[in-house]
């Protein structure tokens, strides 16, 4: 202590210590006060992005403009639309290249619009920033804007390394007055902010079929069953395998139902009304067959996709020598996945168009049109939501030993496949590899 003393009665090492003290004051104070991604939950693009910079790269004026009128979120997938968006027609927007560029740095995304609600956007790549939107047309790049002012909801991105980004669109002329800019034309913007997650907004919803209250007739569908196997039990079983190798990767899963609950997919308390309200990105439901032809599990997704997602589990898990049954001729499909069937005629006093499997068509939002069925009214405040991915895999025939057999023999091998090929898609790493 008194050599110590001595020193700091040296000026130049007196001066020497209290700046010291000083900067490390200063940095500890700067770093308890920064701007978290919790801050950033409640803040706007002005309190987080340098708004000098923004106002140097944002373009006032354009000579080519674009003019779009809807879109629709499914997935992590974000599609535009030059009409309304409908079932029975082909968007002007389709096979044209989309150019996202970001005001705070210059970079540049391009997404090629190739049809299906799971082909435009990729929502999850976007860094953090204030977006500009292009289209290239004719091989001219044009502005895009949209018919109608308006401000989306808030959509989060899965997880990923603990983090998610919280993206709205925006085409309100007057949405860049803080930087005292406003446009002719209610110019698209797409704000990105990286965000920590919250515990009450999930990623995936797992959904075990069986158990299942049938409204048209208020009964219980409690699923195939034999002395083998019971399809309610199994499917309960299996996506808990899935949802612990999904949880592994940091991602918070939903499963629907307790074991031996039963549960409609309607209302806000049924099936997929869980997952609207966790505002969960991808809907799976699992369970089983009794189609005699059928020996190893398969996928069903949308028509309204292009099956990207069944296509890449599917893909992964025959690399891992799990067998899947041949379900599609459709060359743009993986052996093992088929879409949904479409079925058409009158509702009540219109035409409509409607997908078989209820956990895939009410599941996907504006996407693909829930509650659009007479008997899917209690859906019809979904049915400009935010879409959940939905796919359905069916595991087993219940007629077939042979097929029940090889389920159950490679139950734990197909739970972990199914896993890495939907973490393989999303690029979402094991944290625990």
């Amino acid at each position: 202590m008194k050599k110590i003393r001595k020193l700091l009665k040296h000026p130049r090492i007196a001066i020497c210590t209290v700046l010291c003290i000083s900067i490390i004051s200063v940095s500890l104070f700067l770093y308890a006060n920064r701007t978290t991604d919790i801050d950033k939950m409640n803040m706007t693009y002005s309190q987080v992005f340098d708004t000098d910079l923004l106002k140097q790269n944002v373009t006032t004026s354009f000579k080519q403009t674009y003019q779009l009128k809807d879109y629709t979120t499914y997935g992590e997938n974000l599609m535009l639309y030059e009409n309304e968006y409908t079932a029975d027609s082909t968007d002007s927007l389709q096979g044209k290249n989309v150019l996202l560029k970001n005001l705070l740095t210059n970079k540049e995304f391009i997404f090629t619009f190739s049809g299906g609600v799971d082909s435009g956007i990729d929502l999850s790549v976007l860094d953090e920033g204030l977006y500009e939107i292009y289209v290239y047309d004719h091989y001219k790049q044009k502005r895009v804007y949209f018919s109608e002012e308006f401000e989306s909801e808030k959509f989060t991105t899965m997880r990923r390394n603990s983090t998610v980004k919280s993206i709205t669109l925006n085409t309100n002329r007057d949405y860049l007055k803080e930087l005292d800019i406003k446009f002719e034309k209610n110019y698209a913007f797409l704000t990105v902010m990286d965000n920590t997650p919250i515990s009450n907004i999930y990623d995936v919803v797992l959904d075990p079929c069986g158990n299942t209250i049938d409204i048209t007739t208020n009964s219980v569908d409690y699923g195939y069953s034999n002395d083998k196997i019971s399809e309610s039990q199994s499917s309960y079983e299996l996506a808990c395998l899935i949802k612990e190798e999904l949880e592994k990767a940091g991602l918070r899963v939903l499963i629907t139902r307790e074991k031996d609950e039963d549960l409609s997919y309607y209302g806000n308390n049924g099936r997929v009304g869980k997952g609207y309200e966790a505002k969960a990105k991808v809907f799976i439901s699992l369970g089983m067959t009794a189609d005699d032809s059928i020996i190893y599990p398969y996928f069903v997704t949308s028509p309204y996709t292009n099956g990207l997602l069944a296509n890449e589990i599917a893909y992964y898990m025959k690399g891992n020598n799990i067998s899947l049954n041949p379900v599609s001729t459709e060359t743009r499909l993986q052996e093992g996945v088929c879409f949904d069937v479409i079925y058409e005629g009158e509702q009540g006093d219109t035409y409509t168009q409607w997908e078989m499997y209820p956990q895939i068509r009410e599941s996907g939002g504006k996407s693909t049109f829930a509650g659009s069925l007479s008997y899917a009214l209690e859906n019809q405040m979904y049915a400009n939501s935010y879409g959940m991915y939905g796919i359905y895999f069916t595991y087993a025939n219940i007629n077939l030993d042979e097929s029940i057999d090889y389920y159950v023999n490679h139950k734990e091998a197909i739970a972990k496949s199914f896993a890495k090929g939907f973490l393989q898609f999303f690029r979402i790493e094991n944290e625990t590899e």
